[in-house]
């Protein structure tokens, strides 16, 4: 199922290459250039975390296009999944990096008043195991205070 999701994720980033559109001139590059790089920077939670010098909270922008703001929920949810399934394996550095995204990810969203679906989206990844809880919480707080 989860190929299923990353089939129409992909099209979905593919479906603004080449259409003529303008690049972001709202959100810091980096954060609208793929799960990667969110991956990439989670590496270093609970610490702060930046993609290309900007939190993930600062992905978020009152201003930003639709186009935008779906490349970057596309980007997150991605991110998230991977973390999502690492953590159900067992994996409590998944847990705690996918923690941290999601905090992060809320307090970006409170902060503009945005994307109340990815939100939901994102908890809905979130549902790790008991033996993981601990690190995810340990990473939804500091991505929820530096995020």
């Amino acid at each position: 199922m989860r190929w299923i999701t990353g089939i129409g994720i992909g099209l979905v980033v593919l479906s603004g290459c080449g259409s003529g559109s303008r690049s972001s001139v709202t959100l810091p590059q980096g954060c609208i250039e793929g799960p990667g790089p969110v991956l990439k920077a989670l590496a270093k939670a609970p610490g702060p975390v930046a993609i290309d010098g900007t939190s993930i909270s600062g992905c978020f922008s009152r201003n930003s296009t639709g186009d935008d703001e779906q490349i970057l929920g596309t980007n997150l949810l991605s991110a998230a999944q991977q973390l999502g399934d690492r953590a159900h394996a067992g994996n409590a550095t998944a847990a705690l990096q996918l923690g941290y995204l999601v905090g992060a990810a809320e307090r970006g969203a409170k902060r503009t008043g945005a994307a109340p679906e990815l939100i939901r989206r994102l908890h809905a990844e979130a549902a790790v195991p008991s033996a993981t809880r601990t690190a995810y919480a340990r990473g939804h707080n500091a991505g929820s205070s530096q995020g």
